[in-house]
């Protein structure tokens, strides 16, 4: 585990898994344009480390790991005298697009490792500390097969369809000491997990045929979601799906 920071002034906290994929760093860059540091778990090192940003490498499959980082953000945000504030589970892994049939126990078991178990091991450090404060935002990445399921995608589906269930339960927990639980849940981005500009143009001309918006979601409009449900003023905003897929799963 390593740790690498910027020099900070920021006073409140978020912590964010994933922060170094495509999604993880627009919402890296949103959250520090808000005001907020932010406390970077992920097994891949971003390129770049910005000012309020603070970097754990951490495989969040691994149990140990991740409560030996967490134990290290605890102190983190100690020494900088700063207040955890929020948490965003960014982390995800599709995993191979199989059928059901063809999708191994072990791969099975990474996904929802990846996808539900780890933010299910990082809330349970994290709630009694926002509780104190009694104040805390916690939102969760899920995806459009939080909705609908998808041939081929069953394992990835479903751990989706968990977090959601997840998420619905903490907001009736948590909800009575000042903490929201929210999920946002875009469809196709551009982003590795997503779909690239490179990729097959029929493939992704049918993708934006099937959007009622013809357009493919950046990261930034992800990102500015996330953001507003972090705010304080979301307040009154608790156990809530967002969907934000230009409408594909309206039709």
């Amino acid at each position: 585990m390593t740790l690498k920071n910027q020099e900070t002034t920021k006073k409140e906290n978020i912590i964010l898994t994933g922060g170094s994929g495509g999604l993880g760093r627009a919402i890296v860059k949103s959250l520090l344009s808000e005001g907020y540091s932010v406390t970077n778990l992920d097994i891949q090192s971003p390129k770049e480390i910005f000012s309020g940003e603070f970097f754990l490498n951490v495989d969040l499959t691994n149990e140990q790991d991740l409560t030996y980082t967490l134990s290290r953000w605890e102190n983190l945000v100690s020494s900088q005298s700063q207040s955890p504030y929020g948490f965003v589970h960014c982390a995800g892994y599709g995993g191979p697009y199989h059928k059901i049939t063809d999708v191994s126990l072990e791969e099975w078991d990474r996904i929802f490792s990846v996808n539900i178990r780890s933010a299910f091991q990082i809330v349970k450090l994290i709630l009694p500390k926002f509780k104190k404060l009694q104040l805390g935002r916690l939102v969760f990445i899920a995806s459009s097969l939080s909705i609908v399921g998808s041939a081929n995608s069953v394992a990835y589906s479903a751990s989706k369809h968990s977090l959601i269930g997840f998420v619905k339960s903490l907001s009736d927990e948590w909800g009575p000491f000042g903490i929201t639980s929210n999920a946002v849940s875009p469809g196709y981005i551009e982003t590795s997990m997503g779909i690239q500009e490179d990729q097959v143009p029929d493939h992704r001309n049918k993708i934006i045929q099937m959007t009622p918006m013809r357009k493919i979601a950046s990261t930034y409009e992800i990102a500015r979601v996330v953001s507003f449900l972090l705010n304080k003023e979301s307040s009154y905003i608790n156990g809530a799906n967002w969907t934000v897929d230009g409408g594909i799963t309206a039709i």
